[in-house]
């Protein structure tokens, strides 16, 4: 029984599989998925799909998620009325809209695939993705893991993470760490993604690490690695981003 975090899949499914083959990932385990599951890769509705499918598989949200959410759940509302035509395509909806469709956020690939679906698992996989926690605080032999997609720069604790939570989701989804700072203080070690280590010096895609602060978005969608990092032994599992 091992306990494993992902992030930043993009919707290379591909990849993902032969991680969880590499890995050996069986219901025995327990697999924490640091956001930014969708868009850019080519299969962001299979990588839904199956962790909807593994309640083994612990989901937390990405900027992407959030991104998606805004320009796709409108989309569910039935407008059957001028009315609410105009309550639906607000100024907030078509900039969050244009915002996803940027070529570099790649929320195209995430739309085609949405709509090739039918209405039920459309449905299904949006409530799904709305469950998804901001963070999550996990404790293995002693040691506190606080896994989260990325943190802003006034965050270094639990607690200081805690009080965010009650002021702005941009700390949880968009911001960064300083990464040159002092992370050998504290006791928790942070586990993030979203910033690929590729730009933090990491010319190899490999994990980012600094003190009790952990990258691990080692670029798959960029043609860098998919890792997952076993909690228990701190070991790496690399797969190549086709």
């Amino acid at each position: 029984m091992a306990t494993y975090a992902v992030s930043d899949i993009h919707g290379c499914y591909d990849e993902l599989m032969e991680l969880v083959k590499l890995i050996k990932f069986s219901d025995e385990d327990t697999l924490y998925v640091l956001g930014d599951c969708v868009d850019r890769g080519p299969k962001p509705v299979e990588v839904l799909s199956w962790m909807m499918n593994k309640p083994n598989v612990i989901p937390i949200a990405g900027n992407h998620e959030n991104m998606m959410l805004k320009v796709l759940l409108p989309g569910l509302k039935e407008v059957n009325s001028e009315e609410a035509v105009e309550k639906t395509l607000t100024m907030d909806f078509i900039t969050d809209t244009n915002l996803w469709f940027l070529s570099e956020n790649g929320g195209k690939i995430t739309s085609d695939a949405f709509r090739r679906l039918s209405a039920y698992d459309r449905e299904a996989l949006m409530e799904y993705v709305q469950e998804f926690s901001l963070y999550e605080v996990v404790t293995i032999n002693g040691q506190r893991f606080v896994l989260v997609h990325t943190i802003g720069k006034n965050i270094h604790s639990l607690e200081d993470l805690e009080n965010s939570e009650m002021s702005s989701i941009e700390e949880f989804l968009f911001d960064r760490p300083d990464f040159e700072e002092d992370w050998d203080k504290g006791d928790d070690i942070f586990i993030i993604g979203h910033t690929p280590t590729w730009f933090l010096g990491k010319k190899d895609n490999r994990v980012f690490r600094n003190g009790n602060l952990l990258d691990i978005d080692c670029g798959c969608v960029m043609g860098g690695n998919l890792v997952a990092i076993c909690l228990e032994t701190m070991e790496e599992y690399y797969v190549e981003g086709h």
